[in-house]
């Protein structure tokens, strides 16, 4: 989802990245703060009294999305990682809650967490002439000050009852409780967030409109906020429909028939036909999957160099690929793609067969989500020999 997000660090097991959109979100913060902070200091204490406040607020963000992974994890979910970009943080986890209690707690804590900074953040505001020196005890009052308000309207705004915000997963946990019916709780969430979406895209016109040039700037920020609102409640729908159509299907259900294996020392010009939607054919030394010839190279090749060269000359090793069984559910397969993997290896008992591509896994979802629940799983996949 973040290709260009980098490993900060990891905490309890879980992995911290940084997008390099949170950079842009971090200026406008940083900012934000020194324009506020400018009132009554000097420009270098304002710009300083900015920077640690920045800081603060996404230790803040992360401490919010670190509430939900631990519980997640807490809770026997698995915790992909946490990722902090343009709009605040993320945690990714690649299983479902199993109750609506357990998604209750898990969406409700990351607010509490803020709701918690931010008393913190107000205690020190209020007591930090107690602790520290006179010249120092007013600037962390004022930063610390700030911190308070802006971690309370974070949890409050992320309790509005519309996906994704956690107050759409609380809505989606009660509605599940009540309807017993987990994905049409999560389409209503979702419904709802796409009319909180269009609420703040029309807030944001509105603001123009009503304050010109100078509400430009912040009915932007209202729209753009939207629009990413409106995208991610149609994403979880669209999840949720793909959910629909995996649920009871393995891998060999998904991938359909393998394109037949060729042995290493076999010439180009012997390929077995290989099917029309498989781009790598499997290459065999002894009966082991040893690598792939991509199909795409051999066509390019002239017919008289096929009739003399083996497939060991075009052999692409795959020994550092993820492995997937043909029997394993298929969201295995779907997860196994996570960050810049582009291709997994498949076995059968334990002996690789095939190696299959993001791209042909792709294309095999979308022909599974536009044919719809009522298509019958495909040709099950056999073993490569």
């Amino acid at each position: 989802m973040f290709s260009r997000a980098v490993r900060l660090t990891h905490v309890r097991g879980v992995e911290v990245r940084l997008d390099v959109s949170l950079l842009p979100f971090a200026a406008l913060v940083a900012w934000f703060f020194a324009a506020r902070f400018r009132d009554g200091n000097d420009l270098a204490v304002a710009l300083l009294m900015a920077a640690v406040g920045c800081v603060l607020f996404i230790a803040s963000i992360l401490a919010h999305e670190l509430a939900h992974a631990l519980e997640a994890r807490h809770r026997g979910l698995d915790v992909q990682r946490i990722t902090l970009f343009l709009f605040g943080g993320v945690t990714e986890m690649r299983a479902s809650s199993q109750t609506p209690r357990d998604e209750f707690v898990v969406a409700a804590v990351g607010p509490w967490i803020s709701l918690v900074c931010g008393a913190a953040f107000g205690l020190l505001g209020t007591f930090a002439t107690w602790v520290f020196a006179a010249p120092v005890a007013a600037p962390i009052a004022e930063v610390a000050g700030l911190l308070a308000w802006v971690n309370v309207i974070l949890a409050v705004f992320n309790l509005v009852p519309g996906a994704p915000l956690d107050g759409g997963r609380v809505l989606r946990a009660g509605l599940w409780w009540l309807l017993k019916d987990r994905r049409r709780a999560l389409r209503i969430a979702a419904r709802a967030g796409q009319v909180l979406a269009a609420a703040l895209v029309l807030l944001g016109v509105r603001a123009v409109q009503v304050a010109g040039f100078e509400g430009l700037f912040g009915g932007l920020i209202w729209v753009a906020v939207g629009v990413f609102l409106w995208s991610a409640a149609r994403a979880e729908i669209r999840q949720s429909e793909v959910d629909a159509l995996l649920d009871g299907r393995r891998t060999r259900d998904l991938v359909g028939p393998l394109a037949p294996a060729v042995q290493l020392d076999d010439p180009l010009d012997g390929l077995a036909v290989v099917p029309p939607d498989r781009s790598l054919v499997p290459v065999l030394d002894g009966g082991h999957l040893v690598g792939v010839v991509a199909v795409r190279e051999v066509d390019e090749l002239h017919r008289s160099d096929r009739a003399v060269r083996r497939a060991r000359d075009l052999l692409q090793r795959v020994d550092h690929l993820p492995r997937v069984g043909l029997d394993d559910d298929v969201r295995d397969l779907i997860d196994a793609f996570a960050g810049r993997v582009h291709a997994v290896r498949l076995h059968d008992d334990g002996r690789d067969v095939a190696v299959v591509t993001e791209r042909e896994v792709a294309r095999a979802l979308t022909s599974l989500r536009r044919d719809g629940a009522r298509r019958a799983p495909r040709p099950t996949a056999e073993a490569a020999t």
